[in-house]
């Protein structure tokens, strides 16, 4: 049973935020949720410092504070000290790692909210997910079942019995991101009122996430010549090359020059008539604004990103060694993105511009 949790001394709060984009964009209903019950509280984030333009004009936060990876007992020390210092009432820990929650038990945060497989005792307050069981589906450690992000998020809260929250992404665009995307794109002679279709190419996540270079090609010429759609590839620092290729072969255009950061690409994800897109980050972005995306599964497993679909079709084969979690596929052949037919993928995208 969960016990009963006096929130009524709570004047400040630290709030460590997910380290990967869609993480952080799939966490952002829970960002709302603790605003809107804390009204009054000083909140502060702690995020990847990349991140910070996500939400850096949210309203969620009251100051944000970057956390990069802990390197060292120097920096470990310096991160307590800083926290300590800030007399924090509460911490809200969302990553699982060790290293989040023993920096605000070292810190002497009295309440310190997150899951507690692997930290008991770091996290005084939170739950236990619940864990694989079966020999047949044993991962590498104690890994949960999975779930979609936004529901565990809300599952963690719930413990606090905050007033309820929605799992849809809340993520804002200001007016200078917008007009800079605007003129950005008539400076590549695209017009407002143009169609986008958007390909997103790589994944920091690992090469097993990758789709055929000449499929996305393939995908672009398609919606282009039969829906007079401009084909934009979008791209992370490195993955200009691999965007440049697919751009050159599918007569789309590259977003290199400049690569842009997560305001602007916000900005133009907002955009976006049509997304293609593996399971990336950018598949969130275009989540939180509703736009229609055909996301291609291979080896990640989906149930932790089933949410608020309506706009979605995911393309996924069913395999034997699906989904393996791993950034290289470990049997050499990557068929789960592979057997992805392009045909499929246009006949997917065909249907999502009809609703």
């Amino acid at each position: 049973m969960t016990r009963t949790v006096d929130l009524s001394h709570v004047r400040r709060i630290w709030l460590r935020a997910p380290n990967w984009l869609g993480d952080v964009v799939m966490a952002t209903a829970t960002f709302a949720r603790v605003r809107a019950a804390f009204p009054q509280a000083h909140i502060t984030a702690g995020m990847r410092p990349y991140l910070r333009p996500l939400v850096a004009d949210s309203g969620f936060f009251d100051a944000i504070v970057d956390t990069p990876r802990l390197a060292g007992l120097r920096a470990l020390r310096s991160e307590v000290a800083a926290m300590r210092a800030q007399q924090f009432d509460l911490a809200i820990v969302l990553p699982n790692s060790l290293a989040t929650g023993l920096v605000p038990f070292l810190a002497r945060v009295p309440l310190r909210l997150g899951y507690q497989q692997g930290r008991p005792f770091l996290m005084n307050c939170g739950l236990r997910a619940t864990v694989r069981r079966r020999w047949w589906q044993a991962r590498e450690g104690p890994r949960r079942w999975p779930s979609p992000m936004p529901e565990y998020y809300r599952d963690l809260l719930d413990v606090l019995r905050l007033p309820a929250g929605g799992v849809h992404p809340q993520l804002a665009v200001q007016p200078e991101d917008d007009a800079w995307v605007a003129e950005h794109l008539r400076s590549l002679g695209i017009h407002s009122d143009t169609r986008l279709l958007q390909l997103v190419v790589g994944a920091n996540f690992g090469a097993s996430k990758l789709w055929l270079p000449e499929r996305f090609a393939a995908v672009a010429r398609h919606f282009q010549e039969r829906h007079g759609m401009r084909a934009l590839v979008l791209v992370g620092p490195s993955e200009v090359e691999l965007g440049e290729r697919i751009a050159a072969e599918g007569g789309a255009i590259c977003m290199r020059k400049p690569v842009l950061g997560l305001d602007k690409l916000k900005a133009l994800v907002r955009r976006a008539t049509l997304m293609v897109t593996g399971d990336t980050g950018p598949r969130h972005l275009a989540v939180a604004f509703d736009r229609p995306v055909v996301c291609l599964i291979g080896p990640t497993d989906s149930n932790y990103t089933n949410y608020c679909l309506e706009h979605t079709v995911l393309i996924r084969k069913e395999m034997d060694c699906a989904p393996c979690q791993k950034k290289v596929c470990p049997l050499g052949h990557h068929r789960c993105m592979k057997d992805i037919a392009v045909a499929e993928v246009i006949a997917a995208g065909e249907r999502l511009l009809l609703r």
